[in-house]
C-alpha cells in the first residue's frame, strides 16, 4: 500500500479546528482516543499534511462529530 501524503488547505484546517475544539469540550469518546486524535490533528496542522492512514482515522472522527452535530441540532 501506498502512503501518499494529502496537503491541506484553510478550509481542512478550519474543520480540523473545530473537531479538535469538539473533542476538548463536548466529545463523549474515551479520553485515550482524545488525546491521541488530538495530537494526530496537531501534527497534521503542524506538518501541513496527512497521510493515507491518518485519513482513515480522521474520516471516523469526522463522521462522529457529522453525528454529533445531526443529533444537536
Amino acid at each position: 500500500m501506498r502512503n501518499n501524503a494529502t496537503f491541506v488547505d484553510k478550509e481542512q484546517i478550519n474543520n480540523l479546528k473545530k473537531i479538535d475544539i469538539w473533542l476538548r469540550d463536548i466529545a463523549e469518546i474515551n479520553e485515550e482516543v482524545v488525546l491521541q486524535v488530538r495530537e494526530l490533528i496537531t501534527l497534521i496542522e503542524n506538518r501541513g499534511h496527512y497521510y493515507e492512514s491518518e485519513a482513515e482515522v480522521l474520516n471516523m472522527i469526522g463522521e462522529e462529530y457529522n453525528h454529533w452535530k445531526r443529533k444537536n441540532r
